[in-house]
């Protein structure tokens, strides 16, 4: 009795499942975003609200339609805005297809991002320590 393991594929090897994963992992992430940034100050939560849509979007006829509503106005008051959500939309689902196909993209995004955190961590101290100094001279 032999087993044929070659044919056998987990779910996640499914290249439209990860799509579909992705899509609704970093939509969702982006709505509460979105609610937390409409509550504080720093948080610009539409655009995380935006974000999220747009990936929903691929996901849920609601979001779609939503997203569609949302671009006729925006086209209709600013044309460049527009263009920017289209060249945009294009970008992020370039980026959903190479997490979703590419091996190690995802891993590298964030090696990156932790990267830019800590660097911007590190300047953000370097320069509250240059403003106490400032402070103490004067």
């Amino acid at each position: 009795m032999s087993f044929n393991t070659k044919s056998k594929k987990s779910l996640f090897e499914n290249d439209i499942f990860r799509h579909k994963v992705i899509n609704l992992t970093l939509g969702w992430t982006f709505i509460l975003l979105g609610l937390v940034g409409s509550l504080l100050p720093v948080l610009q939560g539409f655009l995380f609200f935006f974000v999220g849509l747009l990936f929903l979007s691929k996901e849920y006829h609601w979001a779609f339609r939503l997203v569609e509503w949302l671009r006729v106005r925006i086209r209709k008051y600013s044309p460049k805005a527009g263009r920017f959500l289209e060249r945009s939309e294009v970008y992020l689902e370039g980026e959903v297809h190479k997490i979703a196909t590419e091996k190690h993209y995802l891993r590298k995004r964030v090696i990156t991002l932790i990267a830019l955190i800590l660097l911007l961590a590190a300047i953000a101290w370097a320069l509250t320590l240059f403003v106490r100094w400032v402070v103490e001279l004067f």
